[in-house]
């Protein structure tokens, strides 16, 4: 690593740490992540019906999916917690088409009543913009 770009991340508070090469055991966080990014081009590819030799087309279309999926434990996409703005697809929209078109959505429940209880419940969109989104709960 260059001493311009150690002083750079430190300036900024960022940890960083050294592995060894060919070691995949060593780097886990970063073998999993590849793991989503390589799931997210096969699905692509197969929505697509591309060869799996095609990855490369599909590759700027997946990474925008993955950076504009909503995190349900911080609120807010990958790009936000990063850059602190929301992230606008190639169109210019910062709201996916599958949200602006869907009539239901699935939202994460905060409170249980038990363990048993499904993490998620299915609700209908009242309402969608960049900001904020009006739903209907189950129970009204």
């Amino acid at each position: 690593m260059s001493d311009e770009l150690k002083e750079f991340l430190l300036s900024r508070r960022i940890a960083t740490s050294r592995t060894t090469a060919f070691n995949p055991q060593g780097n886990g966080q970063v073998e999993r992540y590849n793991g989503i990014i390589w799931q997210t081009v096969s699905l692509a590819l197969r929505s697509n019906n591309l060869p799996i030799t095609s990855w490369e087309k599909v590759l700027d279309v997946a990474l925008h999916c993955i950076r504009s999926l909503l995190t349900t434990a911080s609120n807010c996409t990958p790009h936000e917690r990063l850059f602190n703005f929301q992230r606008k697809s190639a169109f210019g929209n910062s709201i996916p088409t599958w949200l602006a078109k869907s009539k239901s959505a699935l939202l994460r429940r905060h409170v249980r009543g038990s363990k048993y209880e499904p993490l998620v419940e299915t609700v209908e969109i009242l309402d969608v913009n960049p900001n904020y989104a009006y739903v209907r709960l189950n129970n009204g």
